[in-house]
C-alpha cells in the first residue's frame, strides 16, 4: 500500500485547500533591522499562510528548539509548582512513573486514574469501590469533582446533598476547572529551527490539562507545547509581527492517551471532511536542546490554533470576537466573564455577543418557533448541530457535554452569528475511557443546555438526526477511513518505534507492541462504530435528504442581460431513490413553496429561477420562485422540508474566500464536490463556463 496516496485519497474528501508556497523574496527595508535570515514568506506577517509547508501531508517534518538551561528549569519549576503540585528538581526522564511497594510500575496512558475508573458507567450518587495501590478496597460513591468529572468519593458522614437545579449543578461542577480564566504555564524564549530557517526570540510554554499533568507526574518529558512567534516583540522590536510561514500560534500535542498517535490528526481531518470548521494538523519530530544537546522528545502532532489564517479561510473574515471557553459558564447554562477568554479584540471588554446567545438559548420555549428564531439570530445553530452529529459519531468523552472545554467560538463579523470550532481531539475515536455521549443524546443533562435544549426541540433533533445520517453516508466510509488511519500510522512508524523512534523518558508508550495494538484498536473501532450509528439511524433515513443545492447564479454579467432575469438556483437529487419535494420551501433569501406534484428522480436536477422563461429551453424542470432575489452582496439560502427540518443550507458571499468571478463576472457558484456538505465556503468555486451549467451538475 502506498501510504502517501492513501492519505491523499482521504484528504480529497475534505473541502479544504492548502495555500501554495509563494516565492521567497527579500524583506523590504524598514526602520527596524530584521534578524539575519528573515524573509517575507517565512517570517513576515505580510505573506499568505503556507499550509503546504507547515502542514505538509504524507510526510513527517522536523522542528528544533533551543532553550537556555535556566529558562528550561524555570519552566519545570512553574509546571510542578502550579500544575502538578510536586517538586520539580532536575527532571529525570529515566524515572519510572510511580511505585507500589518500592517497585516501579509501568505508565499506561490508555488507563484512567483509579478514582475515575471506579465510576465508569455509573451515575452521581451510585455506590462504588476503589482499589488503592496496596490492594485495599475503599467503599464510597460517585460524585462530580470541581472539574466536572464523575469520580470516586470515599464515604463520609452526613447525607448526600439534595439535587441541584441545572444552573447550580453546572456552576458547582465546573467552577474551578484547571486553566480557566487564562491561567497557563509560563513562556520562555526559544530559538526555533525548521529546515534552513531560524526564528529568534520565539515564545514557548507547556500546554494542556491531563496531557500536561499526567506526563509530568510520570517523569516523562514528552510534554505538549504552545508556540507564539511574536510573544517577545515588545522586548525585541526586530521580531514585530513575526510569523512561522504565516502562522502566529501553533500547538504541539503529545498524543496523550492515544497509543496509535494518529487520533488528533484523524479527527481533525474527519471534521473538515464532514463540513465542520476545524484546524489542520501534521506530524512533527520535536527536538529540544535545554543545555545537553538536541534530545528527541518524540512524535508530536502540530495543529494550527484558530486565528487569522483559519478564520479568514473558514469564515471569510477574522475581525470578530474569538473566545476560548474554559470551565464555569463554558457550559452555556449561565454567564461569567472569566470562563470566556478573549483571543481577539482583547481591549474591548464587551461580552454581549456571548450573553445574547446564553440568554436566547435559556429562554422559555413555550413558543418553540419564536425561541428558535431568536436563537438563530445570534447562533449558527445548524453548524453546531453538524458538529454535534460528527462529534457524537466519532465518540469523544473529553468534549462539551462531558467537559466544559476543548472548543473555541467565533462571532462572524459579517452576520454576527456565533460559530463552534472543535479543539484538542486526541481522545476522540474512542469509547474506553468513559462512556461517550449516546447517539440519542438522552444521557446529556440539563447542565449542558447547548445539547439538551436543542435535542428537546423536535425540529432541531430531526436536523441532528439528518446530519448524523449525512455524516455517516458521506464521510464514514469504513475502508477509506481505515486506509487513511493505517497510512498515517505507517508514515510515523519509524519515528515512534525502532532506532529512530521514541526513547525511554520521552514516550508515553510502554513498549512497541502498544503502538501496534493502538492501531488495531482504532481500526476495529471504526468498523464497530459504523455499525452502531447505522443501527441508531434505523428507519429515520429519509429519501428526501439526498436533495442539495448544486448551483447558484446570483449576479449574472452585463453581457448576459438583466440581472434578475438570469438568476437561478439548481437543485439535484444526489441519492439513489426518488424524492418528493411537495411542501418544501425556501425560508431565507427567496420565497417559494414547492407544489404537490414536484418530484426529483435520482441523478436529476431542476432549476428554480427568478424568471422561468429565461431557462424554458432547458432539459429539466424549470420553476419560478414567488418573490425575492439573490442578493449580490451575499445571501442565506435554507431549504426545509414539510417538518421544517433543514435539508440544505448555503450562506454565500461576494468577498474572498468566495470566488469573486461569480460576482458579476458571468460565472455561477458550483460545489467543488457535490457529495460534500454545502455549508462550508471551501466547497464552492466558480463554474467553468460563463452562465453556469443550469440543469447539469458539475462533478
Amino acid at each position: 500500500m502506498n501510504s502517501g496516496s492513501a492519505v491523499a485519497r482521504f484528504l480529497k474528501m475534505k473541502p479544504y485547500l492548502g495555500v501554495l508556497l509563494i516565492a521567497i523574496v527579500a524583506c523590504s527595508a524598514s526602520a527596524v533591522e530584521r534578524p539575519a535570515g528573515w524573509t517575507t514568506v517565512s517570517h513576515s506577517n505580510d505573506a499568505e499562510p503556507s499550509y503546504d509547508v507547515v502542514f505538509a501531508q504524507g510526510t513527517v517534518l522536523r522542528i528544533d528548539f533551543q532553550i537556555a538551561p535556566a529558562d528550561w528549569q524555570a519552566m519545570l519549576d512553574d509546571l510542578h509548582a502550579n500544575f502538578v503540585n510536586q517538586p520539580a528538581g532536575k527532571m529525570q526522564p529515566e524515572r519510572q512513573p510511580y511505585e507500589i511497594d518500592g517497585k516501579p510500575q509501568p505508565y499506561d496512558p490508555n488507563r484512567l486514574p483509579p478514582h475515575i475508573e471506579a465510576c465508569v458507567g455509573k451515575s452521581e450518587g451510585d455506590p462504588a469501590v476503589l482499589v488503592d495501590p496496596s490492594g485495599r478496597e475503599v467503599e464510597g460513591r460517585c460524585g462530580y469533582d470541581p472539574k466536572g468529572q464523575l469520580v470516586f468519593m470515599p464515604n463520609q458522614a452526613g447525607p448526600i446533598q439534595k439535587p441541584e437545579a441545572p444552573q447550580e449543578r453546572s456552576q458547582n461542577r465546573v467552577a474551578n476547572f484547571p486553566n480557566a480564566g487564562g491561567a497557563n504555564p509560563i513562556y520562555v524564549e526559544t530559538t526555533c529551527r525548521f529546515g534552513d530557517y531560524v526564528w529568534e526570540h520565539v515564545g514557548i510554554r507547556f500546554k494542556g490539562n491531563s496531557s500536561l499533568r499526567d506526563a509530568a507526574q510520570s517523569g516523562v518529558l514528552k510534554i505538549p507545547f504552545h508556540l507564539e512567534f511574536d510573544h517577545y516583540e515588545d522586548q525585541y522590536p526586530q521580531t514585530d509581527d513575526q510569523r512561522f510561514f504565516g502562522f502566529k500560534d501553533l500547538s504541539l500535542s503529545n498524543g496523550f492517551r492515544d497509543a496509535s498517535l494518529v487520533r488528533e490528526k484523524t479527527t481533525n481531518d474527519f471534521f473538515r471532511a464532514a463540513g465542520v470548521p476545524c484546524a489542520v494538523s501534521a506530524f512533527y519530530r520535536v527536538y529540544v536542546d535545554y543545555g545537553e544537546g538536541p534530545r528527541y522528545f518524540g512524535l508530536y502532532t502540530m495543529t494550527e490554533i484558530p486565528d487569522d489564517p483559519m478564520l479568514d479561510l473558514m469564515f471569510g473574515n477574522s475581525g470578530g470576537n474569538l473566545y476560548k471557553p474554559e470551565g464555569g459558564s463554558a457550559t452555556f447554562a449561565y454567564f461569567e466573564e472569566g470562563a470566556f477568554e478573549k483571543k481577539t479584540n482583547t481591549d474591548d471588554a464587551d461580552w454581549s455577543d456571548i450573553i445574547s446567545v446564553i440568554d436566547a438559548l435559556n429562554e422559555a420555549t413555550g413558543d418553540a418557533a419564536a425561541w428558535r428564531a431568536a436563537l438563530e439570530e445570534v447562533f449558527n445553530v445548524q453548524a453546531f448541530l453538524r458538529w454535534l452529529a460528527a462529534d457524537t459519531i466519532v465518540g469523544n468523552w473529553d468534549t462539551y457535554g462531558r467537559m466544559p472545554h476543548n472548543f473555541y467560538v467565533y462571532v462572524d463579523e459579517d452576520d454576527g452569528l456565533l460559530n463552534w470550532i472543535p479543539w484538542d481531539n486526541n481522545e476522540a475515536f474512542s469509547d474506553w475511557f468513559s462512556p461517550v455521549r449516546s447517539l440519542s443524546l438522552n444521557d446529556v443533562g440539563d447542565e449542558w443546555p447547548l445539547i439538551r435544549r436543542l435535542a428537546n426541540d423536535p425540529v432541531y433533533y430531526a436536523c441532528y438526526q439528518n446530519y448524523v445520517r449525512e455524516t455517516l453516508d458521506a464521510v464514514w466510509d469504513v475502508p477509506t477511513l481505515q486506509e487513511h488511519v493505517r497510512a498515517n500510522w505507517e508514515l510515523i512508524l519509524p519515528y515512534v518505534v525502532g532506532g529512530d523512534g521514541e526513547q525511554r523518558g520521552f514516550t508515553l508508550l510502554r513498549n512497541p507492541r502498544q503502538f501496534t495494538d493502538g492501531l488495531e484498536q482504532l481500526l476495529e473501532y471504526i468498523e464497530r462504530r459504523h455499525q452502531e450509528v447505522d443501527m441508531f439511524l434505523g428507519d429515520i433515513r429519509h429519501e428526501e435528504r439526498h436533495v442539495a443545492i448544486t448551483e447558484i447564479h446570483f449576479n449574472p454579467s452585463s453581457e448576459q442581460g438583466d440581472d434578475s432575469a438570469y438568476e437561478f438556483l439548481e437543485l439535484t437529487n444526489l441519492g439513489d431513490r426518488p424524492a418528493s419535494l411537495s411542501g418544501w420551501q425556501f425560508v431565507d433569501g427567496i420565497e417559494f413553496v414547492f407544489p404537490e406534484d414536484v418530484r426529483l428522480d435520482p441523478g436529476t436536477s431542476l432549476i428554480l429561477a427568478k424568471d422561468a422563461t429565461t431557462y424554458a429551453g432547458s432539459d429539466c424542470l424549470v420553476l419560478q420562485w414567488t418573490d425575492g432575489k439573490l442578493a449580490n452582496d451575499g445571501e442565506r439560502l435554507e431549504l426545509v422540508d414539510l417538518d421544517h427540518v433543514t435539508v440544505d443550507l448555503v450562506i454565500y458571499d461576494d468577498d474572498a474566500p468566495w470566488d469573486e468571478s461569480a460576482d458579476g463576472g458571468g460565472q455561477s457558484l458550483v460545489p467543488v464536490d457535490a457529495d460534500r456538505p454545502n455549508d462550508l465556503v471551501l466547497n464552492w468555486q466558480a463554474s467553468a463556463e460563463a452562465g453556469g451549467s443550469p440543469g447539469v451538475v458539475d462533478r
